[in-house]
Order: structure tokens, then sequence, then C-alpha cells
């Protein structure tokens, strides 16, 4: 009698066992289930999303690209009207050229980039330098030494940059030396913590003083400081060895991990 009670509850005990087991089973297994079906349901929203963002910066780039193909059409529009221009209506047009340039450049540099938010000054400004030079037709008479950190900006701060740049730069290209035969063109951008310093110096003949004092008769100066207070920069001229143009302004810039600098040193040969 006692064994028989023994092995019934040795059968009820393997019974319950076996339940259990079962039990536990049809739930890890309900559980795999959900997961894998939570996974699916993510796994096809991150197709979705990835889709809708390649999508987003196809057409981005899209944009970026018409834009600048509209500004070169503009740019041929110009030169086609300045054939038969004065020498003062001339200059106008070569000046608005530049400027068209410098924004057309900004955002072939965002359709051909990875990163469509931003534009990485370091390459951006040796294009430019040399797209000035070329265009202005200094041939080997000035030399570009260019020093620029590794540095991304959105585009709605590397368009007003790059007009400063452009205004700066043709000025002196035009203004700085002359009755000289050769001159130096210094630009330098430089990161310090959370700012950025723009320095643009040369070392001609300097800027005649009642230009630094009204600054309304010079439309370079006036739209450099049009430009930096767009910006909320503070800009400082001085005409010492040449004319000096620092711009410091402050803000969040995407910059590489590492502490190289790029340092170009641009001397072309007609």
């Amino acid at each position: 009698m006692g064994r028989l009670q023994s092995l019934n509850l040795i059968k009820n005990v393997t019974i319950a066992g076996i339940f259990l087991v079962a039990v536990i089973a049809a739930l890890f297994y309900r559980q795999s289930t959900i997961r894998k079906k939570n996974n699916l349901i993510i796994l096809k929203k991150n197709e979705l999303l990835e889709h809708l963002l390649k999508e987003k910066e196809w057409l981005l780039k899209e944009v970026h690209h018409r834009v600048k193909n509209n500004l070169h059409t503009v740019v041929c529009l110009l030169e086609s009207q300045a054939i038969n221009l004065n020498d003062d209506a001339l200059h106008a047009i070569e000046n608005c050229q530049h400027r068209i340039y410098a924004m057309s450049l900004i955002h072939q540099k965002l359709y051909q980039s990875e990163d469509i938010k931003t534009v990485n000054m370091a390459t951006f400004l040796p294009e430019f330098i040399g797209y000035l030079k070329d265009s202005t037709g200094t041939g080997n008479k000035i030399y570009f030494e260019l020093e620029v950190d590794l540095i991304k900006v959105e585009v709605s701060l590397a368009i007003p940059l790059s007009l400063i740049i452009n205004e700066a730069v043709t000025n002196a290209i035009k203004y700085a030396f002359q009755g000289r035969t050769n001159g130096i063109i210094s630009i330098k951008m430089n990161t310090y913590g959370p700012k950025v310093k723009l320095i643009i110096s040369d070392n001609g003949i300097g800027i005649q003083q009642d230009q630094l004092q009204r600054p309304s008769n010079s439309l370079g100066l006036k739209l450099i400081r049009g430009l930096a207070d767009d910006i909320n920069g503070s800009l400082d001229i001085q005409n010492k060895n040449g004319t000096s143009i620092m711009f410091e302004f402050q803000i969040e810039p995407i910059t590489y991990n590492d502490d190289v600098l790029a340092e170009t040193e641009i001397a072309w040969n007609s």
C-alpha cells in the first residue's frame, strides 16, 4: 500500500512537472513570438524612416543642385551683359558675379557632400580663393596664405561668411597693392573654444582713414559691416602695415575630434 502511494505521488509530481515545463515553454514561445513580431514591426518602421530620410536628403541635394545651377545661370547672364559696359559698370557686374559665385559654391559643396546641412570651411575656402584669384587675373603678383581650422558651419552662417571673405579679399586685390608689383593676402579662420576668429589681412598700402570713418561711402565695407551685424559678430578693422579685418563670432561649430590644422599656402603661377 505504501509503495502504491509512493508511485502515485511520483506520478503526480512528474505530471505536474511536465505541465509546469509545458506552461513555461508556452510562455517563452509566446514571448518569443511577440518579440519577433515587435522586432519585425520596428524593422519595417526603421526601413520606412530610412527610406524617408534618404528621400529627404535626395530632395535637399536636388534643391541645392538647382539653386547652384540657377545662380550659375545668373552669372552667365551677367557675363553676357558685361561685354559693352564701361569700367565702372563692369566692375559692379564683376562684384555681383563674385558674390553670386560664393553662394553658388556653398550650395555646390552641400549637394556634393554626404552632410547636406553644413559646409566644411577648410575645403570651401581654398577653392573659393582660387576662383577669386583666377577671375581677377592676379597671376603670380599676389601670394595667398590660408590657415583654416577644420570647421563645419551651417549654410545660414556659411553664406554671410563667404560674402564677407569675398568683399575683403576682392577689395584687397583691387586696392591694396596699387603702385606695387606684388603683395600678400592672408586669410585665417581659427577656433578658440566656442568662438571663431576670421582674419583677412594684407601687406598693402592700407585703407584710407576717411573710408573707415565713413563706411557708407564704400559699398564693400558697408556690406561687411552689415553682414557682421546679421550674424551677431564683432568687427575690427585696423590700418597698420596694410589692412587687417578681424571678425569674431560665437557658434557651436561641428569640428573634427583631432587637432589637425589644415594649413594651405597657395601661390599659383599664371
